[in-house]
């Protein structure tokens, strides 16, 4: 009788073992689709960078988080972007020309004579970084503007 209980209580412990491995095979596929489907909207590395005496702004975003820096020195405080905002940056991202982001010209020149800061952006992609020329924080070039006030407004919704 004790052989017939050993019996029962192994076959159930080595069935319910398969079981768990199942589904943990399950789970670790259908993980690596949703990372996969993830990987294919993300954003590339980007910085943005304002300057000025007094002032210094840095809002990076890099694997899905939004970090930003008030002053030099100091550590960034960071989120997870929200789906929408990550969609949202994207579809902008998507419409801008990396190839030429470099020989945009800057609307206005108030930061020669401190009416602006000077800022800057960059996108870092796994192949290369393209990084734009300085232009006034505030009044970016025209074919960056959204992709760089939706980027503004992001980090200070979050940052509230």
């Amino acid at each position: 009788m004790k052989v017939v209980a050993l019996f029962f209580s192994l076959m159930s412990f080595f069935t319910s073992c398969k079981c768990n491995k199942t589904a943990t095979d399950e789970t670790l596929v259908s993980s690596k689709e949703s990372t996969l489907s993830l990987q294919t909207s993300n954003l590339p590395t980007v910085v943005y960078q304002e300057t000025t005496r007094g002032r210094y702004r840095k809002i990076t975003i890099s694997e899905g988080s939004i970090y930003v820096i008030t002053a030099h020195g100091a550590k960034p405080v960071f989120w997870v972007l929200k789906k929408d905002d990550s969609q949202k940056l994207f579809d902008l991202f998507q419409k801008i020309d990396l190839e030429k982001l470099s020989t945009l010209k800057a609307p206005t020149e108030k930061r020669f004579y401190d009416g602006a800061p000077i800022a800057n952006i960059s996108f870092t992609t796994e192949k290369q970084t393209y990084a734009s020329t300085d232009f006034d924080g505030g009044f970016p070039p025209a074919a960056i503007e959204a992709f760089v006030n939706e980027l503004i407004v992001v980090a200070e919704k979050l940052n509230n």
